[in-house]
């Protein structure tokens, strides 16, 4: 009897605080506000709001712990709110039965969720650069291994435009002339194209690959000879990603060297004096821009258990931004769409990623969800991210990311599923299914690892990715599969429809608008509109649709392809599939479909139409109908 006259003096408090009647079996939004001009002592009400989400969560926990009947609305008023730790949602913040939380921003108001700081007194230096001290009483660092990178800025923003991490050069890329020793960590360059001069403590090399990029330190350049040595191996494990494992003179670029700082945003960190150095315009003044440096790797983690999962937690018209990421021990042997080599440590393999159960591992996201149910992001936006963006992992349902912007991301703008087939009790399947990204704008993933996506979906079923805008992207826009053969997996009746994809492919190559992997049976493209692909940068080509590896039992149906440079669909060992009703236009002298190691018997090719196409003819708009009877044209 105690125990429940406990339970209801805590209802009764709260529905007094909230205004809510004290029917137990009332179903009433119950809401929390949240401002900064709030105070984290006060109730959460509207006269009385907290400052700090945070504390709405916790306001929020004890309304489940106390018998919660109806939903609950966190209300956020306009502002930028900077989080000192990842916000963590677990059991403790799942709403019984079929109730929901909603965190929102207030009516009209923009809410920033930031997991960076903004960096101040700034001054000029002797060097004209402007200067501030990176580590003050916000920044107590705890002592760093020698030689090991630390969690020192890798990104910053200004006035929301992503900084340039001082590089050289400042646009495009120098060429290595010839690997060299293991083919994996020295390489001559040419003198002529750049001669160095100053230190190369702490300098970092990017190398792309066909599909892929690694980032990892220099250790030595030696001028007389122009030979770079390297201090990580480039690449992922296998022997196609030496120094010249695909194109014979590779692209490459350098970062962080003070000697590079030379252009308007370029910043570099000095560790020696503690300082970060930025170069403005002319006209620009720290003092008025924002200059934000992200410090959390994640901003929000949604983690319930393998035997049960947090449900309902949403978020509605809220905004996400300044997340970090790291240079890992080992730098980025990189492999594709954002995962990289798991590197040695000290001579010691590290363990296997609990996550993947492998020895690679994938950049860290702003968003991180798994053991999840019915959770999800509406209106939102995901921005100025140093890692991924979204992250729809292990035993994800039914989780959904709709009418959103997603841009200027370091790795893959949205990931859903794992990397393996996950076996559950009985030997049934158990893998992430029935997750939703419908609606949304996805644009400028990859600027740390180029070889990101717009949407990665690897070993996931039924998932659908409808109808979004997927554009301006170094690689693929959307990728779905993870398997290199055609045995069977848990990657199978996903749907990629009716999405707008273009202007993808624009610094790698050997992917596509959509590029599938693997056995998929009853996978379904259809509808995609897909254009403005250029020529191949490496070694392979990029196409409209490309079906890479063990590609089989997929549905290719009223696909419309056009400003493709190269063949607007390619299969590589790919199996059975179906072509149905696409129409594809391609140039004079290039194939409409190319087989590379692929029988064609293996394509069913029904009622498709494949039109030559004059170069300076303009590719068919979304409001313009396509012409289905001009010559020439085949159909099959």
């Amino acid at each position: 009897m105690t125990v429940l006259k406990s339970v209801t003096l805590a209802v009764v408090m709260w529905c007094t605080m909230f205004g809510c009647s004290l029917d137990l079996n009332a179903t009433s939004t119950h809401k929390v506000y949240v401002a900064l001009t709030g105070d984290d002592l006060n109730d959460g009400s509207l006269e009385f709001p907290v400052r700090s989400i945070h504390r709405a969560q916790a306001l929020v926990r004890e309304m489940i712990d106390a018998g919660l009947q109806g939903d609950v609305e966190v209300q956020i008023a306009g502002g930028v709110y900077h989080l000192a730790e990842t916000l963590e949602f677990g059991l403790k913040d799942s709403p019984p039965g079929k109730l929901q939380v909603i965190y929102r921003s207030a009516p009209e108001s923009t809410v920033v969720i930031s997991g960076g700081f903004e960096l101040d007194n700034w001054h000029r230096n002797g060097t004209g650069a402007w200067e501030a001290l990176w580590r003050d009483a916000r920044q107590k660092s705890a002592p760093q291994v020698a030689d090991e990178p630390s969690p020192v800025p890798r990104q910053l923003f200004i006035d929301g435009v992503r900084g340039i991490r001082a590089r050289h050069p400042d646009s495009g890329y120098f060429r290595v002339r010839q690997a060299l020793g293991d083919l994996r960590t020295e390489f001559e360059f040419d003198s002529e194209q750049w001669t160095h001069t100053g230190s190369v403590h702490r300098m970092e090399l990017a190398l792309l690959h066909d599909w892929s990029m690694s980032r990892v330190r220099v250790k030595e350049i030696d001028v007389e000879k122009s030979i770079v040595k390297l201090a990580e191996r480039i690449g992922g494990p296998h022997d196609f990603f030496r120094i010249n494992g695909f194109e014979k003179e590779p692209r490459f670029f350098l970062e962080n060297s003070v000697s590079f700082m030379n252009a308007p945003n370029e910043f570099f960190f000095d560790r020696e004096r503690n300082t970060v150095q930025l170069v403005l315009a002319a006209d620009e003044n720290p003092e008025r821009v924002a200059i934000t440096v992200p410090r959390l790797e994640t901003l929000i983690r949604i983690v319930g258990t393998e035997k049960k999962p947090v449900r309902g937690i949403r978020f509605f018209g809220l905004g996400f931004s300044h997340s970090s990421c790291p240079l890992p021990p080992g730098g980025y042997g990189g492999i594709q769409a954002s995962y990289f080599e798991n590197r040695l440590i000290s001579g010691q393999l590290r363990k296997l990623d609990t996550e993947t159960e492998s020895t690679h591992l994938r950049l860290p996201a702003a968003i991180e969800i798994s053991f999840a149910e019915d959770c999800g992001f509406s209106r939102s936006a995901f921005s100025h991210l140093g890692g991924g963006g979204i992250y729809f992992g292990r035993q994800a349902k039914n989780c959904f990311v709709k009418s959103s912007r997603i841009e200027d991301v370091g790795g893959c703008g949205v990931m859903i599923g794992e990397t393996l087939t996950r076996k559950a009790p009985l030997e049934q399947v158990d893998v992430c299914h029935g997750n939703l990204i419908e609606g949304n704008k996805i644009s400028r993933c990859g600027q740390v690892l180029l070889g990101s996506v717009g949407v990665w979906v690897g070993i996931a079923s039924q998932t659908e990715v409808l109808s979004n805008e997927i554009f301006n992207l170094p690689y693929s826009g959307v990728s779905v599969g993870w398997q290199w053969n055609d045995q069977p997996s848990g990657c199978k009746q996903n749907r990629i429809c009716n999405n707008r994809i273009h202007d993808i492919m624009l610094e790698l190559s050997d992917g596509g608008g959509i590029y599938t992997l693997g056995r998929q049976p009853g996978t379904v493209l259809l509808g995609n509109r897909i254009s403005d692909i250029p020529s191949n940068h490496g070694r392979a080509e990029s196409n409209g649709i490309f079906m890479d590896q063990g590609s089989s039992e997929i549905l290719v149906e009223g696909n419309v392809i056009s400003g493709v440079q190269c063949s607007p669909i390619r299969f590589h060992l790919a199996g059975q599939n179906t072509l149905k009703k696409n129409q594809c236009f391609h140039l004079p002298g290039v194939e409409p479909l190319r087989f590379n190691n692929t029988p064609k018997a293996n394509i069913e090719i029904i009622d498709n139409l494949f039109r030559m196409k004059n170069p300076k003819e303009t590719s068919p708009s979304d409001d313009q109908k396509l012409p289905l009877k001009k010559t020439p044209e085949t159909r099959f």
